[in-house]
């Protein structure tokens, strides 16, 4: 049995691309509205660092470690996944909501948001807008199931929407634990290389 049917790209481009979008302009707005907000008051905590480095500490006992990590986020993709049976409109604002405060670090002190959040993010971030993009498709079926008024048939026509929406929830998982070992592991090495920790 193939997982991925011919036409995979063709058939989700789209929803993806609304998804993916939806996040961006989120996290935009989060660094617009952050920036505007700080009244001058910018990179603070990469100041701090910089200039109170914290000389032989060990970062073993600091942040959450990869599994934990993953399981929140995931935990957090699943939510919005199934904010496609009410209609995606939790799965909106719960991306709206995430993508804002993606961005707000960004607006207010650039060199921390760069290297504490971007190495991870970019990853992360993309598997949520996938969590998105799954909650669209089950919201598209959802509404053919009520217009048919046929769940059984429905379902049957539309196999390969269920093996397409399988295929971006596995696509996710793995983006979600290549995401947890790089906060874990990576993103603590580069903010601690940058500000000399």
């Amino acid at each position: 049995m193939k997982l991925i049917e011919e036409g995979f790209l063709d058939r989700n481009k789209k929803v993806i691309l609304i998804a993916v979008a939806i996040m961006l302009v989120s996290a935009i707005a989060g660094a617009g509205i952050s920036f505007i907000n700080a009244d001058g008051n910018y990179n603070v905590i990469s100041n701090a660092l910089s200039s109170h480095p914290a000389k032989n500490s060990t970062n073993d006992s600091i942040g959450m470690g990869a599994v934990d990590l993953f399981i929140h986020n995931l935990t957090a993709d699943l939510v919005v996944v199934l904010g496609g049976i009410f209609f995606s409109i939790i799965s909106v604002i719960l991306v709206i909501f995430n993508g804002i405060s993606i961005g707000s670090p960004f607006g207010i002190d650039l060199p921390y948001a760069m290297t504490t959040i971007l190495p991870h993010a970019v990853i992360e971030y993309f598997a949520g807008a996938l969590a998105l993009a799954i909650a669209f498709k089950i919201t598209s079926l959802e509404i053919k199931i009520i217009r048919n008024r046929n769940l059984k048939n429905t379902i049957e026509e539309h196999k390969i929407d269920l093996k397409d929406m399988l295929a971006i929830l596995i696509a996710m998982i793995i983006l979600l634990g290549i995401a947890a070992i790089i906060e874990a592991h990576i993103t603590p090495m580069i903010a601690t290389w940058y500000f000399g920790l």
